[in-house]
């Protein structure tokens, strides 16, 4: 019973956050096998559960569930959020802890997850499950014990797919939350962060990062599968032919594996041998097409929770504004076999790799250690003595910044993966679109020309006699001048150095006196603590949902003019604005209307009212059926004129002759 109530829909909702590109629906349902950790389990003291949730610049809880391990979130109690989406690439970042009243103690930490978004789809309701670790900063997760697992149900309402995607375009700011309490700010951080801090100088965090790099060499094992196959012209595409049935004389269609990258390969190859001038369109359009392919790949994932969006569905999206594809399904437990089937078998592949390369590396450090004690036996040649060196603590001096240039090159491999892979999809397809784009101008560019024209300017110039006159009225003279002379001139050089420096120091000055002034205005508007939140994925781990986690399509109830109108303007909603403040001079919250409408309609989405309501025809037609009636008026208005005014001046003239003469 207490399973089929916390599955029901929520009663009462909190709107968060400053964003305009959509909304996320989420709803926290409860958790299942958290470890205990309050003292006196015998007694029946147990977890005390509540989930904190960050998203971009807001943050809520739930109610805390008190003694139990497995606790439910009742539809009347606060679990459900409405996060207001500024970028399209920001997590959701959720964390389950164990609440302490006593005010100088912290919230125990018991584990988190980071739900992407970008791969969902719009109209859908996802029922997620999770399992819950303390972090995906650092340690691959591999074999690691879950502390637990979270179940959410969630749905994105997406305003416009070509604005969502679009807005990718501007870089991505930093994002900051602000809390009153030290307490609150523990709370915050270990949501969006895990009980890690990399920041902070160890040993171990170098070791993370190393091992994180030395993981980076799986991209191997894709990239040998893939060369493998394409030299090999082993089937990797799908297409589906007709076969004709002779006896039966009926079609039956048939799904064959075409070597379809091959075959582009091919084709590719033998063009630029015999054209060079290609090669610069064919670089930018192989970099479109390993994009391409590596999604294709993705998507033939038998696991439904890692299969993305397709640069297809994107291309449709930037040209009709919306996704053509519709609500995503998917059933709980779905190709588990298949599932299990292939991550046992990459997993092995892994595995085996690994071993062969730890053994090349222990051959090759024998044979590194032979060579040396060879060269110690024959010695170095110095008779000094050798003194021994003593320091109290080297490691963090020497150490500190080689932690932070692995910290950096971690970050931009990370990045670089995530488009790749395509777990950033919306960087994926702009840049494999816009490689494309360059691709087809640059084949219609003479290289050739270009670049024999270049080679001609650059000898002519660089090689010709008229550098006598160079030498006779500049170089000549910088080696004649006076002391005086070159002073003066070195100190002009200086002065024009000093003046760019300057305007360069300004420039920081300002930008830095605007963030003091920002930091300054929300210390003192939201609190004191401050917590950045992560708008690029950065984490070395992805959260995946579980098996059995289950998507449906949204089928909206139809509501009256009335009830439609209430629900678009808050009605059982608690609107809390983010933290975004806008302007310069004295920034101010940014708020969002206090309802969906647009201005001078009673309602936005006319779609859901129930037939006979007043208002149904009420809405703004689409881009295409808008420029449907502006052309059939503009036809209309033209085939008028043409033909009518013809016709009416020949009626005129036919009823009143004279009167149609002067017509």
């Amino acid at each position: 019973k207490i399973e089929e109530e916390s599955i029901a829909q929520s009663r009462n909702w909190i709107d968060i956050g400053s964003g305009n590109l959509g909304k996320i629906f989420l709803e926290i349902i409860g958790c299942d096998g958290l470890p205990n950790m309050d003292t006196g389990g015998a007694f029946g003291n147990k977890t005390d559960a509540f989930v904190s949730i960050v998203h971009e610049d807001c943050m809520a809880r739930t109610d805390v569930i008190a003694d139990t391990l497995s606790p439910r979130f009742m539809p009347w109690s606060q679990r459900a959020f409405i996060f207001n989406m500024m970028r399209t690439s920001s997590q959701l970042f959720l964390a389950v802890f164990d609440s302490d009243s006593n005010p100088f103690s912290q919230h125990d930490f018991i584990g988190r997850v980071s739900v992407d978004l970008s791969n969902f789809r719009n109209n859908t309701v996802y029922i997620l499950i999770y399992n819950l670790y303390k972090t995906a900063k650092c340690e691959p997760r591999r074999g690691a014990a879950p502390l637990g697992s979270i179940k959410i149900r969630l749905r994105l309402e997406l305003e416009d797919e070509r604005t969502l995607l679009l807005s990718n375009f501007e870089l991505p700011a930093s994002v900051y939350v602000n809390v009153e309490s030290k307490k609150d700010f523990n709370v915050i951080h270990k949501t969006v962060v895990g009980n890690v801090d990399l920041k902070r100088y160890g040993l171990g965090n170098i070791n993370s990062y190393v091992n994180e790099l030395w993981s980076y060499l799986v991209v191997y094992y894709f990239l040998e599968d893939a060369f493998v196959g394409l030299l090999l012209w082993r089937g990797r595409s799908n297409l589906t032919l007709p076969v004709p049935l002779i006896p039966s004389f009926t079609v039956q269609w048939k799904h064959l594996t075409f070597p379809l990258h091959s075959i582009a390969a091919f084709l590719i190859a033998i063009s630029v041998v015999e054209n060079p001038d290609l090669l610069p369109s064919v670089s930018f359009g192989c970099i479109g097409w390993l994009l391409v392919a590596t999604s294709e790949k993705r998507s033939k994932n038998p696991n439904p929770w890692i299969r993305s969006k397709s640069f297809g569905y994107f291309l449709l999206s930037l040209i009709l504004g919306k996704h053509t594809t519709g609500p995503q399904s998917i059933e709980p437990n779905e190709n588990v076999d298949a599932i299990e089937a292939n991550s046992t078998s990459w997993m092995k592949r892994v595995k085996d790799a690994e071993e062969k390369a730890n053994q090349r590396a222990i051959e090759y450090a024998k044979e590194q250690e032979e060579y040396w004690s060879e060269i110690e036996s024959l010695g170095d040649g110095d008779i000094s003595t050798k003194a021994g060196l003593f320091t109290i603590d080297p490691t963090r001096v020497y150490l500190y910044p080689v932690q932070e240039w692995l910290g950096i090159i971690c970050d931009i491999l990370r990045v670089v993966r995530n488009v790749i892979v395509w777990e950033e999809p919306h960087y994926s397809f702009i840049i494999a679109f816009g490689s494309f784009i360059l691709a087809f101008v640059l084949y219609f560019l003479p290289w050739g020309y270009l670049i024999k024209w270049t080679l001609r300017v650059v000898a002519w110039v660089i090689f010709g006699p008229w550098m006598m006159l160079a030498d006779k009225f500049y170089f000549s003279k910088l080696e004649s001048e006076t002391d005086e002379q070159k002073m003066e001139r070195e100190g002009n050089l200086r002065l024009a150095r000093r003046k760019q420096l300057e305007n360069q120091l300004l420039e920081a000055q300002i930008r830095r006196e605007k963030a003091e002034k920002l930091k300054d205005f929300k210390q003192f508007m939201f609190g004191q603590f401050v917590s950045k939140v992560n708008i690029t994925k950065l984490d070395r781990s992805f959260d995946i949902p579980l098996p059995e986690s289950s998507a449906t399509p949204y089928t909206p109830k139809s509501l009256s003019l009335g009830e439609l109108a209430m629900e678009e303007a808050g009605y059982r909603r608690t609107r809390i604005n983010g933290q975004q403040l806008v302007g310069d001079m004295i920034p101010t919250l940014f708020e969002t209307p206090s309802t969906e409408a647009p201005l001078g309609k009673a309602t936005k989405k006319t779609a859901l009212l129930k037939g006979g309501s007043p208002g149904v025809q009420i809405g703004n037609d689409s881009y295409v059926a808008a420029a449907i009636k502006v052309g059939s008026i503009v036809l209309s208005a033209g085939a008028v004129t043409w033909f009518g005014i013809p016709l009416l001046v020949y009626f005129v003239g036919f009823l009143f002759p004279g009167n149609g003469q002067k017509i």
